[in-house]
């Protein structure tokens, strides 16, 4: 089945995607602009995207790649203990916060073969109610009813979430998937790659490997940049990296 509409041109859309396909301007409908739907097709990872509402929230298209916690959620397999992940925090490219749920899509023998993912702006919710707060503050109603207001949401636009930690990051292309995770560990390590002890970028490679970073298409010759190695130094690291485990 190919889908003009909301899949690539040309791409071959596998059948057990069609109800989902159908299912997405629907919930577009129903939840609003505000509300960004993105269905994936995890058997390519770096253009997994095949069809989106609302793509202008994130600035992601059709042909997009997988983010940085589908591909976690593939490499650890987190898919064998749940269903879905609701009300997460997502963060997109130009800074934007959304509060984020992952449904697994699974084929005839309960493989996952795809996410369906939801990513919601709150932020004008919490903007009214802080608002709303603001001008009962003024007036004294919640002095006279005794009761004082919550504390301002730590990120407001995913105050909903059940963390403020960003969870996922809406990424644009393969390279920027890859660059900023690549560069994220290299920098939580403490120490810039061109100065690392082998053993430190062991460890490097091992935490991209749980990330699932080396999934995706690329994600070596990107590691061997920040890490200052060749790219058969990095496969020789993540050799060793798996064997430690």
């Amino acid at each position: 089945m190919t889908v003009s509409a909301h899949a690539e041109p040309e791409r071959q859309i596998r059948t057990e995607f069609e109800p989902y396909l159908a299912l997405l301007p629907f919930l577009a409908s129903l939840m609003g602009s505000r509300t960004e739907i993105v269905l994936h097709d995890t058997s390519d990872l770096s253009r997994s995207i095949i069809a989106v509402e609302n793509g202008e929230m994130s600035g992601r298209s059709v042909g997009g790649p997988a983010t940085d916690l589908v591909l976690k959620i593939l490499q650890n397999r987190d898919y064998l203990e749940r269903d879905y992940l609701t009300n997460y925090l997502a963060q997109s490219q130009t800074g934007g916060y959304f509060r984020s749920s992952t449904f697994f899509v699974r084929d005839d023998a309960g493989q996952v073969i795809g996410m369906l993912c939801l990513n919601v702006d709150d932020g004008p919710l919490h903007e009214a109610r802080q608002l709303l707060e603001s001008i009962t503050r003024t007036t004294g109603l919640l002095k006279s009813s005794g009761q004082a207001p919550d504390a301002p949401p730590a990120v407001s636009a995913a105050a909903s979430s059940s963390s403020t930690e960003v969870a996922e990051r809406l990424s644009l292309s393969v390279d920027e998937l890859t660059r900023d995770n690549v560069a994220r560990t290299v920098s939580r390590l403490g120490v810039d790659g061109s100065r690392m002890t082998p053993d430190e970028k062991v460890q490097a490679v091992r935490e991209l490997d749980s990330a699932g970073i080396f999934l995706m298409k690329g994600a070596v010759s990107h590691a061997a940049v920040e890490l200052h190695v060749s790219e058969p130094t990095v496969y020789r690291y993540l050799k060793l990296a798996r064997g430690q485990r």
